[in-house]
């Protein structure tokens, strides 16, 4: 029994032992569970540039459920040397560019989660500039999956908003017509064309009219962007674009928040409100705590399989922590139970002890009793009884005196042949 009640505490430490390196290894799954999603967020909002020199692979590369969104692409040479190499054989020639870089770009990785290209002049077709040493400079975003996109037809006004305090986060725009799009503001004058007539720089104006903006308004027409198509082909304004918390959005990118400079579209001021018009309610705390609601949603809609771990990983905590609470009651109630179990022996040893003390002193007592009524007995007994009694008892005291006295005899007559005996084997 010592030796199971000393067991059993140990068995106990390593039980809590083992459970608390498990829960710490929950928490720190848990921990970078939350450090790869805010980098994901990073990854989201913010806009990457990679730059790769002839010769060189250039690799472009999107976290999971986000795709690559071209912002920019130039390739060429320009005062900016980002490539060491040989003095240019040519020194007049020093600043040129391929008009194709973007297109070329936009059909290789465009919604493509990873991308990778070898940088040469025979990509893009003709070398722009022979003899120098030429590099590919890409703008991009990670486009999640989950996007937002509207479309405004030639002639309207675009209007996107957020609510606060999430603001906008433009992916990608794109001004024209492409194949395929008959349904998308359709026209009964002319058909469409045999082939796509879009124009990507529309990415840089509408991303100047409603970054980091909670609401915007442009006009689309061809005096706000630059008509790729025919005369008369009707065209429209696709933007893909998302709302993303202004406090993560700041982090990101602190300078957008500082710049004052005005946008350079043609936007309809009387449709675009001011953020925080009065009467309003200006984002606080709370809407910190809504932001961080919205991004938690966010997190688990577009990784369900991270969201179901940490679920399932915190059942479990809460599972083996019950368990823990459990053992210990459970050990608690049966060493209560051994003590009640023990508490009743001793109480019956003493409860037998102090029932043989008093049965003793009942005892005593009825001897006492009992010497007391053969006092009252003998009083009672008269005199001529007492006196046969006294006879009595002197012939018995005589006929004891009597067989002592032969005893004593038969001893000595014993003795006495004893000392013969002995006396006549030594003279013999």
């Amino acid at each position: 029994m010592r030796v199971m009640s000393w067991t059993r505490p140990c068995l106990g430490l390593d039980w809590s032992h083992s459970l608390l390196c498990l829960t710490l290894l929950l928490w720190i799954r848990r921990m970078n569970g939350l450090a790869d999603f805010s980098n994901y967020l990073s990854r989201i909002i913010t806009s990457h540039s990679v730059h790769a020199c002839d010769g060189q692979p250039l690799r472009l590369h999107c976290p999971r459920h986000s795709t690559i969104s071209i912002q920019s692409a130039f390739y060429g040479s320009s005062e900016a040397r980002l490539c060491r190499a040989e003095p240019p054989l040519r020194t007049h020639n020093h600043s040129c560019s391929a008009f194709t870089a973007l297109q070329k770009l936009l059909s290789e990785c465009q919604s493509h989660r990873d991308c990778q290209l070898p940088v040469n002049h025979l990509l893009f077709g003709k070398d722009p500039c022979p003899g120098t040493t030429k590099y590919l400079h890409v703008d991009y975003k990670c486009k999640p999956t989950e996007h937002k996109r509207h479309v405004a037809c030639e002639g309207e006004t675009m209007v996107l908003r957020c609510k606060p305090p999430r603001v906008l986060n433009i992916y990608a725009a794109v001004y024209g017509r492409g194949l395929g799009q008959t349904d998308t503001c359709p026209s009964h004058l002319t058909r469409p064309p045999p082939f796509e007539c879009l124009n990507h720089e529309a990415l840089h104006l509408v991303s100047k009219a409603c970054y980091s903006k909670q609401k915007c308004a442009v006009a689309v027409s061809n005096q706000t962007f630059r008509d790729p198509c025919f005369p008369e082909t009707r065209k429209y304004l696709s933007v893909v674009y998302s709302c993303v918390p202004q406090t993560l959005l700041r982090e990101a990118d602190p300078d957008i928040f500082s710049s004052t400079s005005s946008p350079t579209v043609h936007t309809d001021e009387a449709d675009v409100e001011e953020p925080f018009s009065k009467g309003s309610r200006r984002p606080d705390n709370s809407g910190a705590m809504m932001s961080n609601s919205l991004l938690t949603y966010a997190y688990i809609k577009e990784h369900p399989e991270m969201a179901a771990l940490l679920f399932t990983s915190s059942v479990c905590v809460g599972l083996l922590l019950t368990l823990l609470a459990v053992s210990v009651r459970v050990t608690c109630r049966g060493q209560r139970l051994r003590d009640q179990r023990l508490a009743p022996r001793s109480l019956s040893q003493t409860l037998k002890c102090q029932e043989d003390e008093d049965d003793e002193e009942e005892e005593e007592e009825e001897d006492d009793d009992d010497d007391d009524v053969e006092g009252t007995e003998s009083s009672l007994i008269s005199a001529t009884e007492r006196k046969a009694l006294y006879g009595w008892e002197e012939v018995t005291y005589v006929s004891e005196a009597a067989e002592r006295a032969e005893r004593i005899e038969r001893r000595e007559m014993i003795i006495q042949e004893i000392w013969m005996n002995a006396y006549l084997n030594g003279s013999c």
